[in-house]
């Protein structure tokens, strides 16, 4: 071997072992790079590098470290790879993305734990619903070790700082998850000298309280905080909770910053009564049986159908019809279109559009007929 090929395969094992550390943009830049795509066309170096380091790659990706499983739901631990924030506000969410019968699928999820600056470590709380694709995989099949997708947090459902003096808390469900995690950070900033806010927090769950999944949590919370206080809600022998039980439960609550998460239609009938509410519908796994219809495409003149499993870009590719795409997964934003009339359905996250509302076409589907440019 001449001193150049040594020389070259030396700086050749330095630029993997960069990449297996972490250094992945200083590894797969610059002429070495390019040299070694010559070599490794169709895939990149960053393609190689991702099966020396699986946390690494051209997507943002996380580890499952640990599943820990409830009667109800499963918590999900997940250490985030390079490129992937793990700073966030109490109370946002994530993007999980695994493959699933050979298609990638989306959904988000609210963080469950307290934003912590020394950890590199991101928890969840999924329910699974029963038809839901998306929670009985992760309940089913989901495994310590295994390598799935991520988006970086988002959302504007948080607290601001300096956090209000008088808060208040409508959780219904699932809906809980959001809040679990500011009242963390509450908690966290309490033990660390800052006092608690006045918070109530009305929660509303099907059965007694003592069969929350956080129900003991919340009690010892209310014990243990002056400032909280919790009012529990069972709905299998009240009823739904409505505006027009609220005066007795919370008598100041047009005083405080109202923060609500939980179903649509009880957002809505709360939202009428305060307009003020900051809210969150929570995320939910959707049965694709339940939707389905026409697609109109009114700038080429064609028109197809999908089921509640075939997405709009699906279907129109199985028409030959040729839509703008990325990704495919719901984050580049590169297949938007609008709705021209009709209605879809985002199957991340069971959110409802309608006319001159914008649509993923990778991820959505339509709910009865749907008209879009399609160009």
């Amino acid at each position: 071997m001449n001193a150049r090929t040594s020389s070259f395969l030396n700086k050749t094992g330095k630029t993997l072992r960069k990449a297996a550390r972490g250094s992945l943009d200083q590894a797969t830049e610059g002429p070495l790079s390019r040299f070694l795509e010559t070599f490794t066309t169709p895939l990149t170096p960053v393609d190689y590098v991702s099966l020396v380091n699986p946390l690494r790659g051209r997507e943002v990706r996380g580890q499952i470290t640990k599943i820990d499983k409830h009667p109800d739901f499963l918590t999900v631990t997940l250490t985030p790879g390079p490129g992937m924030p793990t700073n966030f506000h109490a109370g946002q969410f994530i993007g999980l993305g695994l493959q699933i019968d050979g298609r990638w699928r989306w959904r988000c999820y609210s963080l469950t734990d307290a934003p912590k600056r020394s950890h590199r470590s991101l928890t969840v709380s999924i329910k699974p619903v029963p038809g839901g694709e998306f929670t009985q995989h992760i309940a089913d099949r989901a495994k310590v070790g295994q390598i799935i997708r991520l988006s970086a947090p988002g959302g504007d459902f948080y607290l601001p700082q300096p956090v209000p003096s008088k808060l208040l808390f409508l959780t219904a469900g699932a809906g809980i998850t959001p809040v679990i995690s500011m009242l963390r950070w509450l908690k966290q900033e309490r033990d660390s000298g800052t006092p608690f806010p006045d918070v109530i927090h009305v929660h509303s769950e099907r059965g007694p309280a003592a069969a929350d999944p956080y129900g003991e949590e919340l009690a010892t919370l209310h014990a243990d905080a002056p400032g909280y206080r919790l009012v529990n809600w069972d709905s299998s022998e009240r009823g739904r909770l409505t505006p027009a039980d609220f005066p007795s439960l919370v008598p100041d609550a047009t005083s405080r910053q109202f923060y609500a998460c939980g179903p649509g239609p009880m957002l809505d009938a709360f939202r009428a009564d305060y307009p003020g509410m900051r809210s969150e519908k929570f995320h939910i796994d959707v049965d694709g049986s339940d939707y389905g219809g026409e697609i109109t495409f009114s700038a080429l003149g064609k028109t197809t159908t999908s089921t509640g499993s075939t997405t709009i870009l699906e279907a129109a590719e199985a028409e030959g019809i040729n839509l703008i795409h990325g990704c495919r997964m719901g984050i580049c934003r590169t297949c938007v279109a609008p709705i021209e009339d009709g209605a879809a359905v985002d199957l991340r996250d069971g959110s409802t559009y309608g006319p001159g509302e914008q649509i993923r076409t990778c991820c959505s589907v339509p709910s009865g007929t749907l008209t879009i440019p399609g160009k």
